[in-house]
């Protein structure tokens, strides 16, 4: 039954992207089930392939990675234009994954909070929880939205694009044109409300809970610059999560030394394709490795060197090929660091930072007596490192692009260099063909 609820949503959203007309030819199908219980919301929530899976978008477009022109001539043509960061990544009748896939999310959750807002008994705990869960599901996917489609909330274009945005689960109604600003309103209202909703612990790391909405929360008032906020959720998190992994005590000669919803894992989350990801052509950009010093046991639990020495990754929380890229502990410390600092605090923020560094460097060394601009380097650094794979990379870059207006990257491909400057790089156009779709509606 479970199946039967999933399968015929997924159906329904597919059906509805096509056409209206397209849409009410299709001929009924008897034995689609139409979600009504509580039973039914925890189904629907629970659909983890579509709702615990993030855009690769997000992955192509970041530096943290490279590969070889041979490798990027293979690549899928609208992947080889993300890799490059041209403004036309795809076809006219070319559809993304990624924003379906974030749109299907929102979907999800309109959905679930229509047969909550449908039951007659709303008093029981599950009802309060289930409609934490949606809300936490369209913020975090509403963000997602906002990284890849909108410029960063302190570009200069920041009222010049605007992306469609469904705020029904009717799939037909009209779509709302939102800019950035109007965007990250409705993710931090729909997190707080997810906030007073949810329970302190779930069963599972693959269902968000309070410290998992805070952790979000954290990260979109970085992306905001707004330290004290972001400073305060991220002490939250860590306040109510176990403590950090210890890296000294892990093996480093395993395939994959991580394990499955270990305790830094605050919420679960993944992005997947083998052909990029996982590909042994995908190889970590060679400057970020070599900031790796040999005591940084990070070096060596994170990557293997192929036979031609070129550094691959292996260091996934998910303890497999698929590229943890949900929300861990040691983020909220790297958060709780860089908010300290930027906003005065420096010795709270190497505290944090140094909290981080006992347990990932042999013979570890404290950071001391460092003036604001030092310490903000080390811990950025500290970010890009321990960060690397886990897909916050491209939101940081659209922040320090808003810090610093003078903030680029560089790619080669095939002997020309590709460089990532002007703010129009730093958003992606929504697919033509999904505008057309829209306008048929």
């Amino acid at each position: 039954m479970k199946k039967y609820i999933t399968r015929s949503l997924y159906g329904i959203f597919l059906f509805s992207s096509v056409s209206c007309q397209d849409y009410l030819e299709v001929k009924p199908v008897k034995d689609i089930l139409v979600p009504s219980t509580l039973e039914d919301v925890r189904t629907l929530l629970d659909y983890y392939p579509g709702l615990n899976t993030n855009s690769l978008a997000t992955f192509l477009i970041s530096d943290d990675w490279e590969i070889t022109s041979q490798k990027w001539t293979a690549m899928n043509p609208w992947e080889q234009n993300a890799y490059l960061w041209q403004k036309d990544i795809y076809e006219p009748t070319q559809r993304s994954g990624d924003y379906n896939g974030i749109h299907l999310k929102i979907f999800y959750s309109h959905i679930s909070m229509d047969v909550l807002e449908n039951l007659e008994d709303r008093s029981s705990q599950e009802f309060s929880y289930f409609k934490g869960e949606a809300m936490a599901l369209r913020g975090r996917a509403l963000f997602e939205l906002a990284e890849l489609f909108l410029p960063g909330p302190k570009s200069n274009l920041i009222n010049q694009v605007k992306v469609p945005v469904n705020l029904k689960s009717d799939i037909n109604a009209p779509l709302a044109m939102l800019g950035i600003s109007e965007v990250l309103d409705m993710v931090k209202q729909d997190l707080e409300m997810a906030f007073t909703l949810l329970p302190e612990k779930q069963l599972y790391k693959s269902r968000p809970d309070k410290a998992a909405v805070k952790a979000y929360l954290a990260r979109v008032y970085l992306y905001e610059e707004n330290w004290e906020e972001a400073y305060n959720a991220a002490a939250y998190v860590m306040e109510h999560v176990d403590g950090l992994l210890d890296y000294k005590e892990l093996d480093a000669s395993l395939a994959y030394p991580f394990a499955l919803f270990n305790k830094e894992t605050v919420f679960y989350s993944i992005t997947s394709s083998y052909s990029v990801t996982a590909s042994p052509e995908s190889f970590i950009n060679p400057e970020l490795y070599k900031a790796y010093g040999e005591n940084d046991v990070r070096k060596n639990l994170f990557f293997k060197l192929d036979s031609d020495e070129n550094p691959l990754y292996k260091g996934s929380l998910t303890g497999s090929l698929d590229l943890f890229t949900g929300i861990s502990l040691p983020e909220m410390y790297l958060t709780a660091a860089e908010s300290s600092i930027r906003a005065g605090n420096v010795e709270d923020g190497i505290a944090y930072l140094n909290q981080l560094g006992e347990n990932r460097y042999v013979d570890f060394v404290k950071w001391e007596s460092l003036t604001v601009e030092e310490a903000l380097e080390e811990v950025l650094l500290e970010r890009r490192k321990e960060q690397v794979f886990r897909g916050t990379r491209w939101m940081d870059m659209k922040r320090f692009k808003g810090l610093n207006s003078d903030y680029k990257a560089e790619r080669e491909i095939n002997g020309i260099i590709y460089t990532l400057s002007a703010e129009e790089q730093f958003y992606m156009e929504v697919p033509p063909y999904e505008i057309e779709l829209e306008r048929r509606h």
